[in-house]
């Protein structure tokens, strides 16, 4: 009597615990689909507002870890989430099919229609031939008799073939090679990414405000990193670029302690930069101006082996 009472507790409480796993899957479910399902307030897992929170945490795993503003606003509520190292270490804990299904559930399917009886099915095969020839009968027959009358007007007649070719002004267009996903990638321009050679920019004065680094890449292949919050290396990639691309990151410390530049937005979110192992990419610090106005100047090469320890400022 008493071993079964123990087992009716143990199954009560497991049952508890199922709707609660289940209750938090379903609030979970009502977020937009652009926000994290691991992003929580400090006092409810499920909970959080829109833009910088002091209170916001990561519950991916382990206890709840602080998020610093720029990860809350550019990754944990951006639609490339998927791609944090925190959600990738998380998603091996939850049960990502099961949460993935309450954030986008499946419209139920429509029954495809039966398929017609073959009876109905060989008389339209036997009509095709012969609603084609009317067709075509109605088409010759018509085109005769404008021509018979004359509708048609002369029949122009065809030069003979010059020796000469004829010049064009229509510039000949070469087939491009389409690149193939595990070989070239695309980074999202920025404002001042134009296709083309980098627009120059100006340089920060006194008074404009640090916004972010940027690394920009030209033409050419790159190696690059998937790393944790760390800076532990969990895949390498190559990359390729047709024009100039640039892409925001932030620099993280490395395995060696050498600065990691982990990109924060486009389609390689999450893949980071090594210099010089990755190729001949550059970072810059983008500021700005009081009405919105672009200014940045580029890093030296030392300072893109060293995590930056303070905020940039203006060169005087």
């Amino acid at each position: 009597m008493f071993g079964r009472r123990k087992r009716e507790e143990a199954a009560a409480e497991e049952a508890a615990r199922e709707a609660d796993r289940h209750a938090l899957f379903a609030k979970l479910a009502q977020r937009p689909e652009h926000i994290c399902p691991f992003l929580g307030l400090a006092g409810d897992r499920t909970g959080h507002v829109d833009g910088i929170s002091d209170e916001h945490r990561c519950f991916a795993f382990g206890d709840p870890a602080p998020i610093s503003a720029e990860q809350q606003t550019r990754v944990c509520q951006e639609r490339g989430y998927g791609n944090c190292p925190r959600y990738l270490r998380g998603v091996l804990v939850i049960p990502t099919e099961e949460l993935e299904a309450l954030r986008r559930p499946r419209q139920p399917e429509a029954a495809a229609p039966p398929p017609p009886p073959p009876q109905a099915r060989s008389r339209r095969a036997a009509l095709l031939p012969i609603i084609l020839g009317l067709v075509l009968l109605v088409a010759v027959g018509g085109g005769a008799a404008l021509y018979l009358s004359g509708a048609f007007g002369p029949v122009a007649s065809v030069p003979s073939p010059s020796s000469t070719p004829a010049t064009t002004t229509e510039p000949s267009v070469e087939p491009s090679t389409e690149p193939t996903e595990s070989a070239t990638a695309s980074v999202e321009p920025t404002a001042s990414g134009a296709e083309g050679s980098p627009t120059p920019e100006p340089t920060p004065v006194p008074g404009d405000e640090f916004a972010f680094y940027e690394v920009s890449v030209g033409p050419g292949s790159y190696t690059i990193y998937f790393v944790d919050q760390f800076g532990s290396i969990l895949e390498t990639r190559t990359v390729g670029f047709d024009d100039f691309s640039f892409a925001r990151a932030s620099p993280i410390s490395g395995e060696g302690g050498d600065a990691l530049w982990v990109i924060q937005d486009g389609d390689l979110s999450g893949y980071a930069y090594d210099f010089p192992e990755s190729g001949e990419f550059r970072v810059r610090a983008v500021f700005l101006a009081g009405g919105g106005e672009r200014r940045s100047f580029y890093l030296e090469d030392a300072e893109m082996n060293q995590v930056p320890q303070e905020t940039p400022a203006p060169i005087p």
